[in-house]
């Protein structure tokens, strides 16, 4: 069985899942509900698998390059931090908006 990794939210992810509740809850809460537990199973499950999204447009000399985990149509930005077992979410951004710099 592969390694167990903590998942850590940065507190600008919690606040951009604040963020997208209290806007999809203007017209449904239950639609806004719906999308935070979609994009918090996503994000659960790099507890396991925390390698599987690929790193791109990254020098190779970063220790702990940007990766991202798309759950349409949102997209989660997140380190890996394998010395410490650790995935730490950074950011979670609709994907039609530009790539946050880090």
């Amino acid at each position: 069985m592969p390694a167990s990794y903590r998942v850590i939210l940065s507190p600008e992810a919690a606040a951009d899942l604040q963020a997208l509740y209290d806007y999809i809850a203007l017209d449904s809460p239950q639609n806004a509900a719906t999308m935070v537990g979609r994009l918090l199973d996503a994000i659960e499950s790099l507890e396991t698998f925390p390698h599987r999204n690929v790193a791109r447009h990254q020098s190779r000399r970063i220790k702990h390059p940007v990766r991202s985990l798309p759950v349409k149509p949102y997209v989660v930005y997140f380190r890996v931090l394998d010395e410490r077992q650790a995935v730490i979410i950074l950011s979670v951004r609709h994907g039609a908006r530009r790539r946050p710099r880090f």
